[in-house]
Order: C-alpha cells, then sequence, then structure tokens
C-alpha cells in the first residue's frame, strides 16, 4: 500500500519538476517529460494527480479498517476463508478502481502519439 504513495509522490515530484533527471539525461520512473506535454495537459494531469491522491487517502484510510478485520477473521477459533477471501477482494477491486480512474483521466488528456510513447511508462506504474 505504501507504493502508492511513493508512485504519487514521485509523479508529483517529476511533474512539478520536468528537468527531474541526471546530468547523462536518465530518466527517473514516473518522469513524463519525454511525452512533452502543454502547460494545460501539465495542469490537467497535475488536478488528476490531485483526485488520485486525495482517492488513495480514502483507500488507505478503509484498507487500514479491512485490514483490522481480516486480521480478526484470522484469530478467529475457525477459518472463514470465503470472508477471508471477500475481505482481500474488496480491497484488490478498490485499488484497481482508483487506477483506473487515473489512467482514464490520463486517456483523455494525453493525444494519440503521447499515448503510445506513454504505454513505455507503465510498467513503471504497475501495481505490486
Amino acid at each position: 500500500m505504501k507504493w502508492l504513495a511513493v508512485l504519487g509522490m514521485s509523479l508529483c515530484l517529476a511533474l512539478i519538476n520536468p528537468s527531474y533527471a541526471d546530468s547523462d539525461g536518465h530518466r527517473f520512473p514516473m518522469d513524463l517529460d519525454d511525452l512533452g506535454l502543454t502547460q494545460q495537459q501539465l495542469r490537467s494531469i497535475e488536478d488528476a494527480m490531485k483526485e488520485y491522491q486525495q482517492a488513495y487517502r480514502r483507500y488507505h484510510h478503509q484498507s487500514e479498517k479491512t485490514q483490522q478485520d481480516i486480521n480478526g477473521l484470522f484469530l478467529a477459533p475457525t477459518f472463514d476463508a470465503e470472508s477471508f477471501r471477500a475481505k482481500n477482494m474488496e480491497m484488490e477491486r478498490m485499488s484497481i478502481e482508483i487506477r483506473v480512474r487515473l489512467f482514464e483521466r490520463l486517456h483523455t488528456i494525453l493525444t494519440p502519439e503521447q499515448k503510445r510513447r506513454f504505454i513505455h511508462h507503465m510498467k513503471e506504474w504497475e501495481i505490486e
């Protein structure tokens, strides 16, 4: 779950400082400078990232509560596999939905050529 926070902060840093790279031009993860974003696109992506961060904060808060429920299920005298599975799937679905909304926003912001270049970033954005 901490990876989402790192992902959000890394992207924000990369977007705020487009020259975020080594002196030899090596690109840091989440640096979208190679997409050639316009100022309007940059603002739109920053807005999308703010929404993403707010959603992630809500997700993190909910995940702490759900983790307590999961812990309780594990500590129970009998193991309720179905409830355990359901709680874990709920958290996965929430995480995926947050990511889908972010990518949906990015899809509407980027041009076809930028989308083509962005797919090379997709590996960096994968949920681990």
